[in-house]
């Protein structure tokens, strides 16, 4: 629920609804009000989308999703023990069936495995990506035990698993929660440690293959050529891994498609190789305009990757100032205080930085330390050390002192 409220995926958001808490199409636009039971169902079957702020309010106030969740201002219902102050809503059947019912259902299934059905799957399902949706904003220190309880949960209930539907799904979470693991180690360690996520993501990989499912393990496989290109520093590495991705998604997914693409791009910057890099982005871009809310891949799309990737390029290739234009307007578009935030703030600082513009780049790498310090992403980290290390012909002014005494500061609390 988490994942599809993040992403606005409206489809996936009453699916989840119609199925957890056996609310009728009828029951369901009651809730939301203005709306018939005939669109209930042309939503769920994706033959209609959302459109339009009241409605998603409605939907919000309706299902009694927290406004943030769905990117609006709190509801005047949020914080009031009786939920919609007298209005009906399934929201808080929601989140029982969510929270408290699924615990204890996984609880019971952990201590019966021999009850384990598709329902018990569904929910650990779900838990996994409620982490991958707090590995945006959240260090993933904070986050490994978790996962890694699901990966020993998953291992045992394969050995109790004699069905082909619930093997099935076992091995779509464990695609899921492998890829997880991987961000998960790799981001902890600082991007320094790259056999442990290499070893992961081939796992998710081999489980993707046993499901016959492109996306997950293309997914797995892109995850692996950031390791390759930013980790061990290997473009060429990273590029043969990339192009393997866009070749594995190829018809299934085009938000895949247009990220292989996209770091494909950057393996040719940091080659040097400008005219394939520019025909990778505009491989990308085309990729990007094709994509619709029934992609496999959309959950993974987002505003400001192409430009976040754009900016990355221009930089590697020197071209300092066309990258500070893409990067400028890019971290406005991201979500503030993520990690994809940080590494675009810490790129606009080397671009700054480059062309001599001290001001600004100390500006921008204050804003990319307060991220960093937050969410503890290994990509900003290294991004905003780099550019404290550029500055430091600076180093006798004011500002550029005490941004070095902050990242000294940073390193100190890790």
């Amino acid at each position: 629920m988490q994942r599809a409220c993040a992403t606005r995926n409206f489809r996936e958001i009453f699916r989840l609804v119609n199925r957890r808490t056996g609310s009728s199409h009828a029951e369901i636009a009651a809730a939301i009000g203005k709306m018939t039971s005939s669109r209930v169902s042309d939503i769920i079957r994706g033959v209609r989308g959302v459109r339009g702020q009241q409605v998603i309010e409605r939907i919000s106030d309706g299902f009694g999703i927290p406004g943030e969740m769905l990117g609006l201002p709190k509801r005047s219902w949020e914080g009031s023990p009786n939920g919609m102050d007298g209005t009906t809503n399934i929201g808080t059947t929601v989140e029982a069936v969510t929270d408290s019912q699924a615990n204890a259902r996984t609880q019971y299934v952990r201590e019966n495995p021999g009850s384990l059905d598709l329902l018990a799957v569904a929910e650990l399902r779900q838990q996994v990506q409620t982490l991958d949706v707090r590995y945006v904003t959240e260090p993933s220190t904070a986050l490994i035990a978790e996962i890694g309880q699901h990966l020993g949960q998953l291992a045992y209930w394969h050995t109790h698993t004699t069905t082909y539907a619930v093997r099935r799904d076992l091995y779509a979470v464990q695609a899921e929660a492998s890829t997880l693991m991987g961000q998960l180690v790799w981001d902890a360690s600082g991007r320094t440690d790259h056999d442990t996520p290499r070893a992961y993501f081939a796992q998710a990989a081999e489980a993707a293959r046993e499901l016959r499912d492109p996306v997950a393990e293309g997914l797995a496989l892109l995850r692996t050529s950031f390791v390759a290109l930013y980790g061990e520093k290997s473009p060429r590495t990273g590029l043969e891994i990339a192009q393997r991705s866009a070749d594995t998604v190829e018809n299934t997914s085009h938000v895949l498609a247009g990220l292989a693409a996209l770091h494909a791009a950057e393996a040719y910057a940091m080659l040097q190789q400008r005219r394939d890099c520019e025909k990778a982005l505009r491989n990308a871009e085309w990729h990007f305009s094709q994509v619709s809310a029934n992609d496999a891949g959309v959950s993974m799309f987002s505003p400001g990757q192409f430009g976040r990737l754009t900016g990355s390029c221009f930089l590697f290739l020197n071209e300092t100032t066309r990258a500070q234009t893409v990067l400028e307007d890019t971290t406005k578009e991201l979500r503030e205080g993520s990690k994809s935030h940080a590494i675009a703030l810490g790129n606009l600082t080397l671009a700054y930085i480059r062309q001599r513009k001290v001001d600004e780049a100390a500006g921008t790498l204050g804003q990319a330390i307060d991220v960093v310090a937050r969410n503890r992403g290994g990509g900003g980290l290294n991004l905003i050390f780099q550019a404290g290390r550029e500055l430091q012909p600076w180093r006798a002014v004011p500002v550029v002192h005490e941004l070095n005494d902050r990242l000294l500061n940073l390193i100190a609390s890790a």
